[in-house]
C-alpha cells in the first residue's frame, strides 16, 4: 500500500519593490497616496533582525478593496540598524499581497518611476523576505 503525504505551501505570495529616495517615510507615503489614490496608515512592527533579536520598524499599510490587494510600505532603516542588509541601497520596500495574479507589475513600476523624488525603483526577490513575511501579513 502506498502512502500519500500532504504538503502544504504556507508561504504568502507577494511582490516586493525596492525604492531608493531621500525622503522621510511619511513623505513617501504621501506621494504614494497622491499618485496611487490610496490611504496609507502609519503603524509600527517588531521584526527579527538577527536570531532572537527584534527591532521596531515603521511601516504604512493600505488596502485596495476593489482589486483585493494590500500594500505595505516598509522602511529599511530605523534609528539603529538596517532591516535587510543585502538591500542596503534601498530606503523602502513596497510589498503587494493579495490577488497578485491579476496585478500589472509593469504598469505599477511605471507609475512609481513617475514619482519625481524616487531615484530607483526595481522589483526584488520575495524569497529574501521569507523570515519576516509572517509577521508582516498577519492581521
Amino acid at each position: 500500500m502506498s502512502k500519500f503525504r500532504l504538503q502544504l505551501d504556507d508561504a504568502y505570495e507577494f511582490l516586493v519593490f525596492g525604492i531608493s529616495c531621500h525622503l522621510k517615510d511619511y513623505r513617501v507615503a504621501w506621494h504614494l497616496n497622491r499618485d496611487l489614490q490610496m490611504t496609507f496608515v502609519r503603524k509600527t512592527i517588531s521584526l527579527p533582525i538577527t536570531k532572537g533579536e527584534f527591532e521596531d520598524f515603521p511601516f504604512f499599510d493600505a488596502h485596495d478593496d476593489a482589486a483585493r490587494l494590500r500594500f505595505l510600505l516598509l522602511s529599511n532603516k530605523n534609528e539603529e540598524s538596517l532591516l535587510m542588509r543585502s538591500y542596503k541601497q534601498y530606503d523602502f520596500f513596497l510589498l503587494v499581497e493579495g490577488y497578485i495574479d491579476l496585478f500589472d507589475a509593469d504598469e505599477f513600476i511605471d507609475t512609481l518611476h513617475r514619482i519625481e523624488h524616487f531615484q530607483l525603483v526595481s522589483p526584488l526577490d520575495p524569497e529574501k523576505f521569507e523570515k519576516i513575511q509572517y509577521v508582516l501579513f498577519e492581521e
